[in-house]
């Protein structure tokens, strides 16, 4: 039997997570799948646990690259031999929650004209857990607006039709960046993205990950990236706010709020054929909590926060504590659910240990 859903996974070196990783994919309460995982020259003990999975279940299909391809080459690959009506993605140190693949499956079925959806999700790291993107806008045209300023789409929470994952492909130019241009490739096309803001997978944080140690490239590609993304959408960045927008924008490492504004203004002006006011209000707004964050100074925020329309402000930030309230509560449901304690946190990032 065909299946409905095919996982792509691609592993290097996984031996630490990769059995937990695939079982939580056994064990969905979803049952026609395929897991498609490319084994991408491996030099631990990788090959024995694919091989071991693959002969216990035959859903489980195993392909090895006889060199080095990185990931974008073999998540392709891995596309190319899917036989699935959905593609999901799924890292080899991740894990899906029981009903992952089931609500994501009806979700894409309820809604035919969506391209492509992710997740809402709890991160993992050091045996701590905590939400995940708790209070964010889950819509399409929010999602178009945020990819301007940051990746609100968790790659290995995603689900997308195969004919649109087999068009559309990722950049194999890239090392560590392909998702975000799949994104912003996808959503320059106005293929519909979305969030289900529903909690469907555990994230793991670790310092092996790619995110982790390759800063500098993440820079030059994100800004090569971004800059395709803006000349379709609205204008080239000049060159005078391509610094501030990988070190104050996206990556948040120099947050300045004169900078900010500028920035603001910048967008607001050059979005109006693309987007309408409050959802690239929204956009900013959301990089201007991040900010609050990172420790910029009240008055600071207080200050660009009096640029925002005072009707569009009051809106967004009721719209925001209610949102954010219902995921927490949807993420506290699960970590009871799973078997997780909570043991500190704040209101809107909950956190949980085993």
């Amino acid at each position: 039997m065909k299946p409905d859903i095919s996982v792509i996974m691609s592993v290097y070196n996984g031996e630490t997570y990769l059995a937990e990783a695939i079982e939580s994919v056994r064990n969905q309460t979803f049952d026609n799948w395929e897991l498609v995982i490319i084994n991408d020259c491996s030099t631990d003990s990788t090959a024995e646990i694919l091989a071991d999975f693959s002969l216990r279940d035959a859903r489980i299909k195993v392909h090895t690259n006889e060199v080095n391809l990185r990931l974008p080459t073999s998540l392709n690959k891995a596309i190319s031999l899917s036989s699935g009506k959905y593609i999901a993605r799924m890292d080899a140190d991740d894990i899906c929650l029981p009903d992952r693949l089931e609500r994501q499956y009806q979700f894409m079925e309820d809604n035919p004209d969506i391209a492509l959806s992710s997740c809402r999700f709890m991160t993992l790291k050091n045996g701590v857990y905590a939400s995940g993107g708790a209070g964010g806008r889950c819509d399409s045209k929010a999602l178009q607006a945020m990819l301007l300023v940051a990746n609100p789409i968790l790659h290995p929470g995603v689900i997308a039709k195969a004919e649109v994952m087999k068009k559309f492909l990722y950049d194999t130019t890239l090392t560590c960046t392909e998702d975000l241009e799949l994104w912003t490739r996808m959503a320059g096309e106005h293929q519909k993205l979305w969030i289900l803001p529903e909690c469907l997978l555990l994230y793991r944080l670790h310092d092996k990950q790619i995110t982790s140690t390759t800063l500098e490239r993440q820079h030059t590609e994100v800004l090569k990236i971004q800059q395709k993304y803006y000349k379709k959408l609205l204008e080239e960045m000049e060159p005078a706010m391509q610094d501030f927008y990988i070190s104050g924008i996206y990556f948040k490492e120099n947050a300045e709020i004169h900078k900010f504004l500028e920035y603001a203004k910048w967008l607001r002006n050059k979005s109006n054929r693309s987007f309408d006011k409050d959802t690239i209000n929204y956009a900013l707004l959301e990089i201007l909590a991040e900010y609050k964050r990172c420790g910029i100074s009240k008055s600071d925020v207080l200050k660009a926060m009096l640029t925002f329309p005072p009707c569009f402000l009051v809106k967004e930030i009721i719209r925001r504590k209610k949102a954010a309230k219902e995921d927490i509560i949807k993420c506290r449901k699960v970590a009871t659910k799973i078997g997780l304690k909570q043991t500190a946190g704040t209101e809107a990032f909950p956190v949980f240990e085993k």
